[in-house]
């Protein structure tokens, strides 16, 4: 699997793929798991080595998000074009050329009967052909486009339709087309159709999948709390490498949050800035908050109708016998699917139970939180009032301030 540093030495290195000529009018697909970082990755390290490179030839960055026609998307597209064309000094000269132009043409400036709701209507259709024009010339021939969130064009978008314009655009003007998609974008009909019209318009195809080290350090380095509190970098990974979480949405949350913290109780030990960490993943992962009762993590708001889930507390079963009564020692569950095999066989093997197998298949992510919450102990050695100060924090989204 290549890495996240040799995906960039690929694309944008010495000759990468996108500076060599040899590969414009074609099109590259850059693809990965949802969560994953494309577009963070995209816009933060390889767009910033494209704006230093390309200089006269053309760059730009369009979302499939809210568009519902093609003609949305190639708008979008030429305005970026042109609008980057005639960016600083230049946008003064050409708005007074194309000014000139048009009062020259109508003659009637020195007129006092000059109809300017006929020179602004002109204008405007010559600002239209200058866009076009403009565009043009700097995407034809290695200029660049990235197309983002293709998964989320609209269904008013037609599939065949949407790889058809971009063929054209790849191929009329020699420009080179980046798609960044989810790995699993489609379903049903529409993933027929993707797989098959895929295959005759991708010339490339890219996998994105970096580890969570380096997802956490290329956002890291980019947010504030690196500013003030560089020290917080290591335990907040480790927390991420703990529960294997790989979403570059997830990292920017609890970032921002933990930054919000720490700014109002710089003087937080660690394990409370653990707590914080972990009590918001669980929260942003499957929307849950805790409270402690007999050393248990439960979940707040939630009656877990299976009585006999909370046994073991989430993590440890004693060994069974066939009738499931405890005997021998205390085992550990290696992870959460060992546990819920456990909790779904003994929920179905138990006639008394039956009608609540229906119940633990609904409710997999509450158990899954409940089980990790107490297999890291998330507020170990963190006092009960501040606990729950956490969790109002997470909870309403807002630190509220204490009175002095």
């Amino acid at each position: 699997m290549a890495s996240q540093k040799e995906l960039k030495e690929y694309l944008v290195g010495q000759n990468g793929y996108l500076k060599n000529s040899d590969n414009d009018n074609k099109v590259i697909m850059l693809s990965g798991k949802w969560g994953s970082g494309k577009t963070h990755f995209w816009q933060n390290v390889i767009e910033e080595e494209l704006k230093n490179d390309l200089k006269d030839k053309s760059y730009s960055y369009v979302s499939l998000y809210g568009k519902s026609t093609i003609e949305e998307i190639e708008n979008d597209i030429f305005s970026q074009i042109f609008f980057h064309s005639i960016g600083g000094k230049n946008l003064v000269t050409k708005t007074t050329s194309t000014f000139t132009k048009y009062t020259k043409r109508y003659g009637k400036l020195a007129s006092s009967f000059f109809d300017f709701s006929e020179l602004a209507t002109a204008l405007e259709e010559e600002s239209k052909d200058n866009k076009k024009r403009i565009a043009l010339e700097r995407l034809n021939n290695g200029g660049i486009i990235c197309i983002d969130d293709f998964e989320r064009k609209s269904k008013d978008i037609d599939l065949n339709d949407l790889f058809g314009f971009i063929t054209q655009l790849s191929l009329n003007f020699k420009c080179k087309i980046v798609i960044i998609l989810n790995d699993d974008a489609f379903k049903g009909k529409e993933k027929d159709i993707f797989s098959n019209v895929k295959e005759k318009t991708v010339s490339k195809y890219l996998y994105y999948n970096p580890s969570i080290k380096e997802l956490f350090d290329s956002i890291y380095k980019k947010h504030p709390i690196k500013k003030d509190f560089e020290n917080s970098k290591t335990y907040i990974y480790e927390f991420f490498e703990e529960i294997e979480i790989l979403n570059a949405r997830i990292y920017v949350q609890v970032l921002d949050n933990l930054l919000e913290w720490l700014t109002k109780y710089p003087n937080s030990s660690s394990e409370i800035r653990r707590c914080v960490i972990l009590s918001n993943c669980l929260f942003i992962l499957y929307h849950t908050t805790f409270y402690i009762k007999d050393e248990k993590y439960l979940i707040k708001n939630w009656q877990d109708k299976i009585d006999y889930s909370d046994d073991y507390d989430s993590v440890t079963i004693r060994q069974v016998d066939s009738y499931f009564k405890p005997i021998g020692d205390i085992v550990f569950f290696e992870n959460f699917s060992k546990y819920y095999k456990n909790l779904e066989d003994r929920t179905i093997g138990s006639q008394k139970y039956i009608h609540y197998k229906d119940f633990l298949h609904e409710n997999i992510n509450y158990y899954k939180s409940k089980f990790i919450a107490n297999n890291l102990k998330i507020a170990r050695n963190v006092d009960k009032e501040i606990f729950e100060k956490i969790n109002n924090f997470i909870e309403t989204g807002i630190l509220i301030k204490e009175n002095n």
